[in-house]
């Protein structure tokens, strides 16, 4: 009788050794990552928060866990109708809300979450908007080096806006009446943009 519990207590002691060398392994890889995340904030973002999801899906302590706000955070999306009709004043509207959702809702692009940051609903367009148009409201009011769009997707011509295109422009040409277009962040790869679809 001795003999099996003896044998119950090694079982035991090896099991225990098994989960704290798994917590120190976890806690040891999220401190690489974290300093890995550090050095290269723009490229390793995603990667640090899909294994941070990992980690917090794990049977440990809650007290162990660790914490990323940067990972946690959810921008709400905002909804609001463009009552304007004209085309100049849309043409605005569209890159002053993709501006703010560039700058403030994704930090200069550096989130590495997907979200939506605007859904505006357009009642009407008195004439057709292109990314051209977008693109060239960017670079009269100086914003190319804020968010460079130098890639017209749907002309698929090169644009003299920036140095990279932080744009994908999916909608095509907006014209007509009730419109929605959307303005979403897209952080899921090392090189993020917006996308007006």
């Amino acid at each position: 009788m001795r003999r099996k519990s003896g044998e119950d207590a090694g079982k035991k002691g090896i099991a225990l050794k098994f989960v704290a060398e798994v917590i120190i392994a976890i806690v040891a890889a999220f401190v690489v990552l974290s300093i890995f995340q550090s050095l290269l904030p723009s490229t390793s973002t995603s990667i640090l928060c899909r294994i941070y999801r990992v980690i917090l899906a794990l049977p440990i302590p809650a007290s162990i866990k660790p914490t990323i706000t940067e990972c946690t955070i959810q921008p709400i999306t905002e909804r609001f109708v463009v009552s304007d009709t004209e085309k100049d004043k849309i043409v605005e509207n569209l890159a002053t809300n993709a501006l703010r959702c560039w700058q403030e809702k994704a930090d200069d692009g550096k989130l590495g979450i997907t979200f939506i940051c605007y859904e505006l609903l357009l009642k009407k367009s008195d004439a057709d908007i292109t990314e051209s148009d977008f693109a060239t409201f960017l670079k009269q009011k100086g914003y190319c080096d804020a968010l460079p769009d130098n890639f017209l997707d749907v002309e698929r011509t090169s644009f003299d806006c920036g140095n990279l295109n932080k744009v994908m422009w999916k909608i095509g040409t907006i014209s007509g009446s009730d419109v929605t277009v959307i303005i979403k962040f897209n952080g899921q790869f090392s090189q993020h943009w917006l996308e007006i679809v």
